[in-house]
């Protein structure tokens, strides 16, 4: 109607009547209803509860608790004055809210009142933070509902309260002042010696009044999703800030949180399976390890698989909680409390749990050596804090203080200055520590003077189980990829050859070849290297004869340029950092591997069984002997090429004489002479030959044995690196890597090897604490892998995609196998069946080699008794064709070390 009007001229329209100024703009009418839905809270509560009516009196409380949030939340984005916000600080209506969730014990109005806290803390106004009955009501609450085990809440619930709890701390951390408010000491050092005296059952004293914000996020480190992530958050928040607080710093120290640490990470250790199998199951076993004699069935069954879900959950936990270990000490600002924390992981992890855990092991109970060994390899990727890795390799290797040498950099600083570096407390502490755990009888104790790591290594390295034998290379690797400092003297016996001087200030620079200069002033003075120019290329000249051999009388020169470009990557990182080293154990060159070394000899024996060892056992092996040679802290002497003090250079002929040698110096005519005696090669005999050139050159005998056994072994191999490229090449377009080197020697380069065969694996795959950098994992990452690239657990990506043997097979592998067979005519005869009197291509995978000789090596190992050893056909092929590629990156490691290193590899006078 009032359109009808307007339209037709008739009556005149009313004059608009202005609304009411906004609430939220009027402070007045903001807290007129705040009130109201405050005493409206205050009325709910006061009412009687009764059964008949108790649930509709819920209802209604918690509605007006969301609604009392809400209006928070909207007071703190509102215009000042926050007159709400003065009125909740005055009339304390936190303890109302408090008060009313203990009681009900009603989740949805618990959920309601953390809330309102969460909103109170989000407004910073009127200073709640540092308000004492702000911070006892909101503890109260947490404290009844957590920890009391009377109310049970749901995951989002406790989600919430560890989210308040996460910003309090990080409040604390912003705002040291406010740490009195929260925190409250009423610790008694000296009560610690009467525990002592009564030999209680635990260590430290417990004290969740004085600080309970503290022990629920300790409570919950552990637990996974968000709750574990404020928790362990926040936590460090609060080890931060014992860097200010002296009173929470000799609380932490007095108090039990460092023994529920440490026994925290030993019961998440407890967890793992005493008894692992390390075995692929057969819905994912890896193309690679199917063509082979690889068994997936263990022994005893009872061992756990270290791919079932539930031991793999377990791992990602134990993991998680040792990397906030390390958070924990990185974030520490008090050198006490942070001293404190590495004795408990000393003594109430590694001396109690983790190292007997070594000494109990065994490679004949199905498999508990695997399981320490797994462990310890997961761990050590894991650790990059160099306090917990020093403790942890140097108690388990049994190094003693002081044996691991470095180079002073500059003077270390105590944290606070005027204090000793270890306080009083700290001592005490430390001394009631070992006390409570020290064992009744002193013979019973277990030191690893007695049995350390270095054993364990070397029987699993020597076992017979192929299982056990896996995870102690793995484990060897994986120290020589990332702490390969604490292996010199204890798993590898090498001799040092470096020693310290000091530089003089007006003296002149000597050479970087001969001298790396830090910045403290302190060089390093380097033997000068051993191995000639001569020799160098003579032994690079051998190998790539093996190389040939094992290719079929061809060098496979593209893959060698992708083995190079690898190899370069890993060399040079390593001479990068050593030119920055304040370490001497990284100085190029440094240390020599005696021939008699026990764990070189152990993985010497193992490469003569190379053909019938397990396949994941031959990729292990290949990737620990290529890392141990591509360190060059390591002189390849001796093992990798021939020893200088042995070798007798050929004899020199005559030069002839020119015109403008009468106008040389005495220091030039010699310079000459020491360039031409450099370059002159050694005199070669196969009783100085180097140990894995003997090794590899008698295994070169069997796979020609093998190859006048089976005249079509080279299109077999052929067909198998065919197989090999397929399961693992990614569908994406290969850019040609940039060349080194066309062959390490020109005379013996050739291009016509087959396409197919692929590139070198990723050396040592880049990680955190890897020498490598990130720049050669984008490379590697893209090309494809074969050989020794396969270790297990890289090569479980790849997928099952390949038939097993005594199924389908291609067609391509069953014309190969034809005598007379070609390239040029399979296609034609791919699909015609092999004629009755050839046997088919299962028949002669699955026919057995027999391989029997000793060589000095494994006479050792075995007593000196011979023992035939035989494998199927199908296994020889893809073993073969991992040496093959490991003997090509021995050559490219042996190139590459001489152009990168240079003057520190090699001696030209």
């Amino acid at each position: 109607m009032e359109w009808w009007s307007r339209l037709v001229g008739g009556a005149p329209t009313p004059a608009h009547i202005t609304p009411k100024a906004s609430i939220s703009s009027d402070p007045q009418a903001r807290l007129s209803r705040f009130k109201r839905t405050f005493n409206h809270i205050l009325a709910l509560c006061n009412k009687p509860r009764q059964p008949e009516n108790e649930q509709p009196l819920l209802y209604q409380l918690k509605t007006a608790l969301d609604r009392l949030a809400v209006l928070i939340r909207e007071e703190s984005r509102a215009s000042i004055p926050h007159v709400c916000l003065t009125f909740a600080a005055s009339s304390q209506l936190y303890t109302v809210v408090s008060r009313a969730a203990i009681v009900s014990q009603y989740e949805p109005i618990i959920s309601s009142a953390v809330a309102i806290f969460a909103a109170l803390v989000d407004s910073e106004e009127e200073d709640l933070l540092s308000t004492a009955p702000f911070a006892k009501s909101l503890m109260r609450l947490v404290t009844k509902v957590v920890d009391s085990n009377n109310v049970l809440i749901g995951i989002e619930t406790e989600t919430d309260i560890l989210e308040l709890l996460f910003t309090i701390s990080a409040k604390i951390r912003l705002q040291p002042e406010i740490l009195a408010v929260w925190f409250r000491s009423t610790a008694r050092p000296d009560l610690e010696d009467v525990f002592v005296k009564e030999k209680r059952s635990f260590v430290g004293i417990t004290q969740r009044d004085d600080f309970p914000l503290c022990y629920i996020m300790i409570d919950r480190v552990h637990n996974d999703g968000r709750i574990g992530d404020f928790a362990r958050t926040g936590l460090l928040y609060i080890f931060e800030a014992t860097g200010r607080s002296m009173a929470l710093e000799e609380w932490v120290i007095s108090s039990d949180l460092s023994t529920l640490m440490a026994s925290g990470l030993g019961a998440l250790y407890s967890q793992l399976s005493r008894e692992l199998s390390i075995l692929h199951p057969d819905a994912t076993l890896p193309a690679v390890l199917a063509m082979s004699d690889y068994s997936t069935t263990h022994p005893r069954a009872t061992a756990e698989s270290a791919f079932s879900e539930r031991h793999q959950a377990h791992m990602v936990t134990f993991l998680s909680y040792l990397a906030f270990w390390q958070d924990v000490l990185d974030h520490c600002r008090s050198a006490d409390v942070k001293q404190t924390l590495l004795d408990h992981f000393q003594i109430l992890f590694l001396q109690q749990l983790l190292y007997p855990s070594l000494l109990q092991s065994s490679d004949t109970d199905a498999g508990s050596s695997v399981a320490v060994l797994t462990y310890l390899c997961a761990m050590l990727e894991e650790l990059q804090y160099p306090d917990l890795v020093e403790m942890m390799l140097a108690y388990l290797l049994n190094i003693r203080p002081g044996a691991l040498e470095t180079v002073p950099s500059t003077p270390v600083t105590p944290v606070r200055p005027g204090m000793p570096p270890r306080s009083p407390t700290t001592q005490r502490r430390r001394q009631s520590l070992m006390l409570l755990t020290a064992p009744k009888d002193p013979e019973e104790a277990m030191e690893p003077s007695l049995f350390n790591l270095t054993d364990l290594v070397l029987n699993s390295a020597r076992s017979s189980n192929a299982q056990t034998i896996f995870a102690a290379l793995r484990l060897i690797t994986t120290m020589l990829n990332r702490q390969r400092k604490y292996m010199f003297g204890t798993l590898l016996r090498t001799r040092k050859e470096s020693s310290i001087a000091t530089i003089p200030e007006d003296g002149p620079a000597p050479s970087l070849g001969r001298l790396q200069i830090d910045s403290s002033g302190y060089g390093v003075h380097h033997v000068p290297p051993s191995q000639t120019v001569g020799a160098h290329e003579l032994m690079l000249s051998r190998y790539t004869d093996l190389v040939v051999a094992l290719y079929g009388h061809v060098f496979p020169g593209e893959t060698y340029e992708s083995v190079c470009e690898d190899t370069r990557y890993y060399i040079e990182a390593q001479a990068i950092t050593s030119l920055a080293a304040q370490d001497i154990e990284q100085t190029p060159n440094s240390r020599t591997l005696p021939r008699r070394d026990p764990l070189l000899r152990a993985l010497t024996a193992r490469l003569e069984n190379f053909f019938t060892d397990s396949l994941d056992v031959n990729l292990a092996l290949t990737q620990t002997l290529i890392t141990m040679a591509s360190c060059i802290e390591l002189r390849l002497d001796s093992w990798v090429t021939l020893d200088p003090a042995v070798a007798r250079p050929e004899q020199a002929s005559e030069m002839m004489p020119r015109p403008w040698h009468t106008h040389l110096g005495d220091d030039e005519r010699a310079s000459g002479n020491a360039l031409r005696a450099a370059l002159q090669p050694p005199v070669w005999s196969d009783d100085i030959a180097p140990a894995l050139y003997t090794t590899l050159q008698h295994l070169l005998t069997q796979v020609e044995h093998v190859r006048k056994t089976i005249p079509s072994l080279d299109s077999l191999l052929a067909s198998r690196q065919h197989m090999l490229q397929a399961s693992s090449t990614p569908e994406v377009a290969l850019s040609a890597p940039p060349s080194l080197a066309s062959s390490p020697m020109t005379a013996t380069t050739s291009t016509s090897y087959l396409d197919a065969v692929q590139p070198s694996r990723n050396l040592n795959r880049s990680r955190d604490g890897d020498p490598l950098s990130a720049d050669r994992s984008h490379k590697a990452t893209n090309r494809p892998a074969v050989g020794s690239d396969f270790s297990v657990s890289n090569a479980r990506h790849i997928g099952a995609n390949m038939s097993s043997v005594s199924g389908t097979r291609p067609a391509t592998e069953t014309n190969a196998s034809l005598p007379g067979s070609s390239l040029g005519k399979m296609k034609q005869s791919m699909f015609r069946p092999p004629p009755p009197e050839v046997p088919s291509t299962t028949d002669m995978l699955m026919e057995k080699i027999t391989f029997t000789g000793t060589t000095e090596a494994q006479a050792v190992e075995t007593d000196g008794e011979a023992e035939e050893r035989s494998a199927s056909l199908n296994h020889v092929l893809t073993n073969i064709v991992v040496l093959q590629q490991f003997v090509l990156e021995i050559v490219a490691v042996i190139q590459v070390r001489a152009a990168v290193l240079g003057e520190r590899e090699l001696r030209f006078c």
